[in-house]
């Protein structure tokens, strides 16, 4: 669920350019494409404690303020001394004439854009566009492969509960929010089109990532030790956009991030995408029942209340796969994901009629 917040209208002096100039000393910098979004303006945020230049690119002109004087079509810095470290450009990704020129000599183009849908325009928040997600982002990645832009971090979605070919089984199973099947199938064509361009291209300095949140959230960051990276969507969960930001971030300047798929969200979150498979794979790991429900460390012979579950933090991981990674560090987390094989993940093989 998008929630909408008001703004005010004071603005920083800020470099900014159409998408015709050069970027000159913004080289180096990350380019964040969608930047006038929620997860787009963490992101920039992100990037800018971590001290990189930001080049905040949107569809349609931004100021850039500071939380105080925030309102329609800003991007919001936490500090006046941040201002020198973003400027922002003009792009559409569905022009792709709009894209080199916005992300040439950036070290990273980090792709939080999506479709807005005609209620947007009704509502006066923004225009309203579609196809962001598959034609938009395969312009974007052969804009990177083109101007040699060594790493392109892409947000995804789990988006697992959607099937194109058949209905579920229990009908109120699928999911019938803004979220929708046709909008996950897009992302999954983006997906597939960025592996594809960049298998063709054959060039190994040139890489992407595939992140693949959960349910976005306004809540606080909670922090790595809080997170679960996961492959192959088996299940899903919440995570709150500022530590997704820090995930990009991560993975925009990380070698170890380059080639890999996954799945984030908080671990005491996860909800399995198919309950039968999931706790199959999970006692195949020689879990419990309980162990598998609430995490490690519960007694088979003593029952366990609600009260008591919610009181005590989860040990371990919920639904376990195998593939569950955590740490203390992004970075290193990384290192511990597989690489992309070349078949494509296809969601119709995930359903409720296996149960």
């Amino acid at each position: 669920m998008l929630v909408l917040t008001g703004f005010g209208l004071a603005a920083l002096t800020t470099p900014s350019f159409s998408g015709a100039e050069p970027n000159a000393d913004f080289e180096d910098a990350v380019a964040v494409i969608g930047a006038g979004g929620y997860t787009g303006g963490d992101t920039v945020r992100s990037l800018i404690k971590k001290g990189q230049k930001v080049i905040a690119c949107t569809r349609r002109p931004q100021k850039i303020v500071l939380n105080a004087e925030r309102g329609p079509d800003t991007i919001v810095l936490d500090d006046e001394r941040e201002r020198n470290l973003v400027r922002s450009a003009i792009v559409d990704v569905n022009k792709a004439s709009s894209i080199p020129s916005a992300i040439q000599g950036a070290k990273a183009v980090i792709f939080t854009a999506a479709s807005r849908p005609k209620t947007f325009a009704a509502a006066k928040v923004a225009p309203p566009s579609d196809h962001v997600e598959d034609i938009g982002l395969e312009n974007v990645a052969k804009a990177c492969i083109a101007n040699k832009i060594p790493r392109l971090v892409i947000v995804s979605s789990v988006c697992a509960k959607c099937r194109k070919k058949q209905e579920y089984d229990v009908p109120d199973q699928l999911d019938r929010g803004a979220a929708s099947c046709d909008a996950c199938y897009k992302k999954q064509a983006g997906e597939d089109a960025v592996r594809e361009l960049y298998a063709a291209a054959k060039d190994p300095s040139l890489s992407y990532t595939i992140v693949r949140p959960g349910m976005l959230t306004l809540g606080e960051a909670r922090g790595v030790k809080e997170v679960e990276f996961n492959q192959g969507v088996t299940k899903s969960g919440m995570i709150s956009r500022l530590d997704l930001a820090d995930i990009l971030t991560a993975a925009a300047l990380s070698k170890d991030a380059d080639g890999k798929t996954f799945e984030v969200y908080y671990r005491d979150s996860a909800q399995p995408v198919d309950m039968y498979a999931s706790l199959q794979s999970c006692k195949a790991l020689g879990k419990s029942v309980k162990e598998c429900f609430f995490g490690d460390g519960y007694d088979e012979s003593t029952p366990v209340s609600l009260d008591e579950m919610l009181k005590n933090p989860v040990k371990g991981t919920l639904f376990a796969s195998g593939r569950e990674v955590h740490g203390n560090s992004y970075f290193a987390m990384f290192k511990d994901l597989s690489s992309d094989k070349d078949e494509a993940f296809d969601l119709d093989s995930i359903g409720y009629n296996s149960m």
